[in-house]
């Protein structure tokens, strides 16, 4: 007899919905407001990162002129001849995975996705069905998520890897397959470790010394318990140490030199830690008290999305070119006081307190704050957050039994705020830096046919009018590192030799001239010259 499958329970539904909810946004704004380009310079690192992956390597060899091949955050490094970005390999070689797709933007969406049913599951065997749901629904409807899950930055790969750390944790504290469940917990955490490395240490540290604590409990037992409690942890910390390897490995591959700060070679200041070592003009802790004061009232309103007032122009203005303090006042940290008196007999109530309060913590003493695309260092803490928040709606559930109109009030505030903050706020972004797929279309439409082009962009790279990158952005978005893309931008920074070495290295290619100064650039539609 043919047994009929089991119905999903309800919650498992919105879970499903939610994910799909999540990856849907993340597709719809990675086009309509980021046009499935770069906007900042991490982005363009990161891609030039994931295509030199998707080619196998993890440099290319410096290419000369070598101005004319340049691109932000990436490095020519004289003593190895080669050239290389400057963030670890974590996060770009996930995106390789998407650069080979031919669509970077789905890696994001996939792990946007992903997260939501993962929170939904700790959630779900933390606390109960409800607080997994709604904690799932107030991380899918986030605008942090929402508008990082479209980049092409590395915090949604981030936040999933520690969602999956808490959750592999929380199931080695159970028993039962512990050993491979922190064998999974060390992975993990190792891939945080090789894509954000400063946020692995804020997320993990209040669960090291939980563990540390269980084990010195476990001791007391006798060498049995204490054993059998040591054997997933030691897997979880060997496999982390094996996969962070891949930071010292990278920078050994790119300089011969694996304790090298490959930050510092684009600006010798970018270093963690206090002193005159560290930021522009030296960093102490009154900076960094600073910076979270005025990042933290950026993500009081982008948390959920509530605040007093509306998105203004003049506030869409302050998010494209002010990092102080959000003049409205955010109030999505309502529900946290109430979740923690809600889940206070809870020991992982504080353990998730403690990790977003500790990745903040950490993020102290790095020198600059964080507001363009939001408070994006304390992103990894959405999900810690998002379930301490869910806890006081659940209570209220169980208490009430009027589980219909608590999800029905929580729908109309997420949607609401969709709308009336979310929308404006991200919309805020679209083509900030002024990069935008005007260049691109204008370079189809120029097109002769399938002949590769080579756009070689003219304008000074000195003086008042030096041409910024902003010019270049969307051209070296799709510029392979091996300069061998059907497109290649190439800079003649009017500097002598400059403009005969381009087009010499590129005979066989159609030239279309730009020229640039500032952060424009605009087409010349008369032929090239040789």
């Amino acid at each position: 007899m043919r047994m009929r499958p089991r119905p999903l329970a309800y919650h498992h539904l919105l879970a499903l919905l939610l994910a799909f909810f999540a990856f849907t946004m993340s597709a719809l704004v990675s086009r309509a407001v980021f046009e499935r380009l770069p906007h900042l310079e991490d982005e363009v690192a990161y891609l030039f990162q994931a295509k030199t992956l998707a080619g196998g390597q993890l440099t290319v060899a410096i290419p000369e002129p070598r101005r004319a091949y340049w691109q932000p955050f990436v490095v020519d490094y004289d003593e190895t001849g080669q050239r290389f970005g400057k963030y670890p390999p974590g996060w770009p070689l996930l995106l390789a995975a998407g650069v080979l797709s031919g669509q970077a933007w789905l890696v994001n969406a996939l792990f946007a996705a992903m997260t939501v049913a993962l929170v939904y599951r700790l959630g779900r065997e933390l606390f109960s069905p409800d607080t997994g749901a709604i904690a799932a629904a107030l991380t899918a409807f986030s605008p942090m998520a929402l508008l990082l899950n479209g980049t092409l930055m590395g915090h949604t790969a981030a936040l999933w890897t520690a969602v999956l750390f808490m959750y592999a944790l929380l199931r080695v504290e159970r028993g039962r397959g512990a050993l491979r469940w922190g064998a999974l917990g060390g992975l993990a955490l190792g891939l945080l470790v090789i894509n954000r490395p400063l946020t692995a240490v804020g997320v993990a540290a209040p669960f090291v010394v939980y563990a540390a604590l269980r084990l010195l409990a476990a001791l007391r037992g006798g060498w049995r318990p204490f054993a059998q409690a040591l054997r997933p942890l030691l897997a979880l910390a060997a496999i982390t140490l094996i996969v962070g390897a891949a930071v010292p490995l990278y920078s050994y591959a790119a300089t011969g030199d694996p304790t090298k700060n490959l930050y510092t070679l684009v600006w010798p200041y970018d270093r963690v830690g206090f002193g005159e070592c560290c930021g522009r003009s030296g960093h102490t802790i009154e900076k960094g008290i600073r910076h979270l004061r005025f990042d933290l009232s950026l993500m009081a309103a982008d948390l959920y999305g509530w605040q007093v007032g509306r998105i203004t122009p003049e506030l869409q203005a302050h998010l494209r070119t002010e990092s102080g303090y959000w003049p409205p006042l955010g109030l999505s940290w309502l529900l946290l006081p109430f979740g923690l008196l809600a889940g206070a007999r809870r020991r992982w109530t504080w353990l998730l307190a403690l990790s977003a309060i500790s990745l903040m913590a950490a993020h102290l003493a790095y020198w600059i704050g964080a507001q363009r695309y939001s408070t994006r260092y304390y992103f990894e803490a959405l999900a810690a957050l998002s379930l301490i928040s869910a806890l006081p709606l659940a209570w209220l559930i169980a208490r009430s039994r009027r589980r219909g109109l608590v999800y029905a009030a929580l729908a109309l505030a997420l949607v609401y705020s969709l709308y009336a903050y979310s929308t404006p706020r991200i919309q805020a972004l679209y083509r900030f830096n002024e990069i935008s797929r005007e260049t691109l279309e204008g370079v189809a439409a120029r097109r002769d046919g399938d002949r590769p082009v080579l756009v070689l962009v003219s304008g000074p790279d000195s003086g008042d009018r030096r041409v910024r990158w902003r010019a270049l952005g969307a051209l070296m978005a799709v510029t392979s590192p091996y300069l061998d893309s059907e497109i290649v931008g190439a800079w003649d920074t009017l500097r002598p030799g400059v403009r005969a070495a381009i087009l010499a290295r590129f005979p066989e290619r159609q030239v279309i001239e730009m020229r640039a100064e500032g952060n424009f650039a605009y087409f010349v539609d008369a032929p090239a010259a040789d």
